[in-house]
C-alpha cells in the first residue's frame, strides 16, 4: 500500500560494399516475386488483424474514463535490519524516479496512439479534465502521461526547444479528497477495516512468514499491512538495482506476494467497505457517463485520474472482480462509454493494463452483467456502491 505510513530495425552506419551489376536469373525473380508477394499478404493480415483490436475506427465510442496507478517510485520506508536504511535516494523517499517519469510519458503516447481517432490531436481545456492524488509522485506522472497523450502543435508550441505545454492537473488535499486516492477520513470505513485487517492478521496461514520476516527484519511483523510495506520496499530496492540481503530469496516475491495483495484489497474487501472507500469515486464516473447520455457535456470527452495501487485495486473490487490484483507501475483501468445511435442505447465497455509494457488492453468482462453491458444496468450497479450522504453515513463527527 503506498499511502504515508501516517495511517528491429536499424540503420547501418558502415559503409555500403560496391557491388557490380549482373543479370538475375528467372528463377531468382520468380522466387523473389513470390517472397515479396507472401510478404504483402501477412502485413495486409496483420493489419486486418491488428484494426480488429484495436478501437480505431469506432463509431459508437463516446466518452473514455481512464484511471492509472503512478509510474515506478524510489521505497516508501524502510525496516530495523536493512542494509540500505541510510541509502541516499537522490529525490527522497516515495519519489517518481526517472524510469517511472518516461513509463507514464510512453503510457501516454500509447494511449494517443490507442485513441488515435477519438481523442483530438490538439489539447482543448473543453475535452479533457484530469484528477490526481495530492502526492508528488501521482501529479508528476498525471504531468509525465499529458505530456505524451498531447504533444504540442505548431500552434501550441510555445518555447521552440520544449516540445511540452502545460495541462492542467486537479487534486485536493490528502485529508479533504475521498475521490482519487480516498485519504479523507471514515469513521465507520476505518473501524470495519481494522476489523477485517485483525481478523487476516489471525489467520494460521500467515504465521509461518511473519515468524521469519521477525526474525530477519529484526522487528514485529504480525500484519499483512506490515507484509505491504515490506514487499514495496524490497520491489523498489530491486527495481533500483540493488543487492537484496540472502535471506528475503526465501519469500521474496512469492511468499509475500499474496498477503501484499490481500492488503491492497481490505479497503475494498466487501460492498459495505466498497461504498465509503470508493463511493465517491463511483459517483464521479456516473455522473460522467450521465453527462454524456443526457448531452450535459457533449465536449467532454476524457477524463482522466492518477492515482495509487490500492485504489486501482479498489476500482477492480467495486467493478465486480474478487481476484485479488497487484497493480504493476502504470496499470490502467478504462471505461468506455458506447452509443448504439440507430438502437438509441448506450452500453460500457471495460478495459485494464497491468503495466505499462502493454501495448493492447486486456477487455474484462463485466461479472454482473450480461456482454454488451448496457449503460442501465451498469449504472444500477454503481447506485448500489454510492452513498446519498458520504460524511453522515461515514458517522463523521463535525468539529
Amino acid at each position: 500500500m503506498e499511502y504515508e505510513n501516517d495511517d528491429t530495425w536499424r540503420r547501418s552506419n558502415s559503409p555500403k560494399a560496391v557491388t557490380s551489376c549482373y543479370t538475375i536469373p528467372k528463377r531468382s525473380t520468380t522466387t523473389a516475386v513470390v517472397v515479396l508477394g507472401l510478404a504483402v499478404l501477412s502485413c495486409l493480415l496483420g493489419y486486418c488483424v491488428l484494426s480488429e483490436t484495436l478501437p480505431y475506427e469506432s463509431k459508437t465510442l463516446r466518452l473514455v474514463i481512464i484511471f492509472f496507478r503512478h509510474g515506478a517510485r524510489t521505497p516508501m520506508s524502510s525496516y530495523k535490519s536493512d542494509p540500505f536504511k541510510n541509502y541516499q535516494w537522490p529525490d527522497g523517499l516515495g519519489s517518481l524516479t526517472n524510469a517511472g517519469k518516461m513509463q507514464m510519458y510512453e503510457l501516454g503516447k500509447k494511449y494517443r496512439s490507442y485513441y488515435a481517432n477519438f481523442i483530438p490531436e490538439e489539447y482543448f481545456d473543453k475535452d479533457t479534465y484530469v484528477r490526481s492524488s495530492d502526492a508528488s509522485r501521482c501529479m508528476m506522472s498525471a504531468y509525465t502521461f499529458l505530456a505524451g497523450l498531447y504533444p504540442p502543435s505548431e500552434r501550441q508550441m510555445w518555447h521552440p526547444e520544449i516540445p511540452w505545454q502545460p495541462i492542467p492537473v486537479h487534486s485536493l488535499p490528502r485529508e479533504l479528497d475521498n475521490i482519487v486516492a480516498a485519504t479523507k477520513p471514515c469513521n465507520l470505513s476505518k473501524a470495519m477495516y481494522n476489523e477485517l485487517l485483525a481478523e487476516k492478521n489471525a489467520d494460521p496461514k500467515f504465521a509461518e512468514l511473519f515468524d521469519y520476516l521477525s526474525k530477519h527484519t529484526n522487528q514485529s511483523m504480525r500484519s499483512v499491512l506490515q507484509v505491504d510495506y515490506l514487499y514495496s520496499t524490497l520491489a523498489s530496492q530491486q527495481e533500483a538495482g540493488l543487492k537484496l540481503p540472502e535471506w528475503t530469496k526465501n519469500v521474496f516475491p512469492h511468499k509475500m506476494r499474496t498477503p501484499f495483495m490481500l492488503s491492497l484489497a481490505l479497503l475494498s474487501y466487501n460492498e459495505t467497505i466498497q461504498k465509503f472507500h470508493t463511493g465517491p469515486l463511483l459517483g464521479q464516473i456516473k455522473q460522467h457517463l450521465q453527462d454524456s447520455v443526457t448531452n450535459v457535456n457533449i465536449d467532454r470527452s476524457l477524463y482522466i485520474y492518477s492515482g495509487h495501487d490500492v485504489n486501482v485495486v479498489s476500482l477492480w473490487r467495486a467493478l465486480g472482480f474478487a481476484e485479488l490484483l497487484e497493480p504493476e507501475y502504470g496499470a490502467s483501468v478504462v471505461i468506455e462509454l458506447h452509443e448504439e445511435v440507430e438502437q438509441e442505447s448506450f452500453f460500457v465497455r471495460l478495459f485494464y493494463r497491468n503495466n505499462t509494457k502493454v501495448e493492447v488492453p486486456m477487455e474484462l468482462k463485466l461479472p454482473f452483467c450480461d456482454d454488451p453491458c448496457t449503460y442501465s444496468k451498469f449504472e444500477e450497479h454503481l447506485n448500489t456502491l454510492i452513498p446519498n450522504d458520504w460524511e453522515t453515513e461515514c458517522q463523521n463527527i463535525n468539529k
